[in-house]
C-alpha cells in the first residue's frame, strides 16, 4: 500500500513560491522541515514534518493540538531520538523516555487524512507511485493515558484526532 522505501531517482519538486525556495533549501541542507498550520474552523492546530522519507526512509510524522513552539520541540527530538537513531517506530508502543516528563505513542496515518493535514508533504511527494508514509505523534491526557486505552480523557479527542486505526 504504501511506498517502502524512496526511489533513487527521486526529485523534489520545483519551487512554485519564494517559501518553496525556503523548504526545499532546508530540506536539502538539514534533511528535514517542519511545517505548522495554524487552528483554523474548529480544526486544532498542527505540524508535521517533511523530508524524513526522502533523507532518512522515514515516515512523516505530524502531531495535532499544541502550539507551534511545542509541537517543533517534539518533531525536532524526533528526529534525534527516533529517524537519526533509525529507530523503527511500533505502532501504540508508549515511549516514556521520549523527552523529560512526557511520553507518546506512533499511529500510522490513514490515506483518507493525507489531503486535509499532509498537503504540503503531497506536493513535495507528488511524484511517488504510491503514496509516503506518514505517522502520527500522540501524546496522553493529564493521567498518561492514550486514546486506546480505558480510562482515557475522550475530552482529548476534540484537540487530538487520532488519524489512524485504534488498536
Amino acid at each position: 500500500m504504501f511506498m517502502k522505501s524512496i526511489p533513487e531517482n527521486f526529485k523534489a519538486p520545483d519551487p512554485e513560491s519564494e517559501y518553496d525556495i525556503q523548504l526545499l533549501k532546508n530540506i536539502d541542507e538539514l534533511g528535514w522541515y517542519n511545517l505548522h498550520v495554524s487552528e483554523e474552523g474548529g480544526r486544532p492546530a498542527f505540524a508535521f514534518s517533511l523530508g524524513h522519507f526522502h533523507k532518512k526512509n522515514h515516515p512523516e510524522i505530524i502531531v495535532i493540538g499544541l502550539p507551534a513552539e511545542v509541537a517543533h520541540q517534539l518533531l525536532n527530538i524526533a528526529v534525534v531520538k527516533i529517524v537519526g537513531a533509525q529507530e523503527k517506530i511500533e505502532p501504540y508502543k508508549k515511549y516514556t523516555d521520549f523527552t523529560e516528563g512526557l511520553s507518546v505513542a506512533f499511529v500510522p496515518v490513514g490515506l483518507e487524512h493525507y489531503g486535509e493535514y499532509l498537503g504540503y508533504a503531497n506536493w513535495y511527494y507528488g511524484a511517488l507511485e504510491k503514496p509516503f508514509p506518514a505517522i502520527q505523534m500522540v501524546w496522553p491526557d493529564r493521567e498518561g493515558k492514550y486514546p486506546w486505552e480505558s480510562g482515557y480523557d475522550k475530552r482529548y479527542l476534540s484537540i487530538q484526532q487520532i488519524l489512524g486505526p485504534m488498536p
